[in-house]
């Protein structure tokens, strides 16, 4: 059963992940380009998910959040929303299962890479789908 906190958490994600998605496209499978490499994209969302499960919301926000994602979902939001969710999960205990794929900003042609990632704690599991520009900036932040 879902608390109140993970519900309304949900909700400032999916609403942060919306605009990300208008923005890049549906991640729905599409060919990774040749712009990402494939293991780095891995590396980078483990890393982004190391950063928020230490609880370093200004290295997150500050050096891993790409403009448009920093003005959607900023510190206090992570801090208030995010956070608490990431502590109700528990001890993190290893990744599961994995995949990357690619996708595009119909409008603007903006190619991103989106990793989405499964997650072990000690409660429970978690789902990350986190997307990435050309610069290897988090452009989309989503957790299930």
């Amino acid at each position: 059963m879902r608390t109140r906190r993970m519900r309304r958490l949900m909700g400032m994600l999916m609403a942060a992940g919306m605009l990300a998605g208008m923005f890049t496209g549906c991640a729905g499978g599409q060919k990774l380009s040749d712009k990402f490499d494939e293991a780095e994209v891995r590396e980078e969302a483990k890393e982004v998910i190391g950063i928020l499960n230490e609880g370093d919301v200004d290295t997150l926000v500050d050096d891993r959040w790409n403009a448009m994602l920093k003005s959607a979902f900023d510190k206090d939001q992570v801090r208030s929303q995010v956070m608490p969710v990431i502590e109700e999960l528990g001890a993190f205990e290893g990744y599961d299962k994995e995949a990357v794929t690619g996708s595009k900003d119909p409008d603007t042609e903006q190619e991103y890479a989106v990793a989405v990632i499964k997650v072990k704690y000690e409660k429970r599991k978690a789902q990350f789908t986190i997307s990435f520009d050309e610069d290897m900036k988090v452009g989309g932040f989503y957790i299930k």
